[in-house]
């Protein structure tokens, strides 16, 4: 009995001990940031929001299917008290309207990307789909991707 307990504890140690390395899969993964200036937003009437467009160059179908794509904007003023923000940013503000009554408004900011054309479509959108030129600011993006 003792011969079988230790044939067996020495055929369980072996077997675990393969050299087998097709089961270890590793993580990979592609940062890109990207700047956008007040004057690269582009107001789409049909979305009903500014939006700028940018190449995204690593994005694949692999990616797109099974990694994760994280968006993330910086807000603030860099080493001073900058803070990094996950995407959608969604920011509501009270403001005074033309019968001067105060109403809730909100802002979205946030991107959308497509492995078919390997862009990413960075956007500021108002609650009331309204215009607002003032809307339109610099922003600092970052794009995270694992796989």
């Amino acid at each position: 009995m003792l011969t079988g307990v230790l044939f067996l504890g020495v055929a369980l140690f072996i077997g675990s001990c393969s050299d087998d390395r097709d089961d270890i899969v590793e993580t990979a993964w592609n940062i890109e940031e990207f700047a956008v200036q007040a004057s690269q937003w582009t107001w789409s009437a049909a979305n009903g929001r500014w939006e700028s467009v940018k190449q995204l160059e690593y994005i694949d179908e692999f990616i797109y299917e099974n990694g994760a794509v994280i968006g993330y904007v910086y807000l603030g003023t860099q080493n001073v008290n900058e803070i990094q923000v996950q995407l959608p940013y969604v920011k509501s503000y009270l403001v005074e309207n033309d019968q001067g009554q105060h109403v809730d408004f909100t802002e979205t900011v946030g991107y959308e990307f497509s492995h078919l054309t390997n862009r990413v479509t960075f956007y500021i959108e108002p609650s009331d789909g309204v215009r607002d030129n003032e809307a339109a600011v610099n922003y600092n993006f970052r794009i995270v991707m694992i796989w």
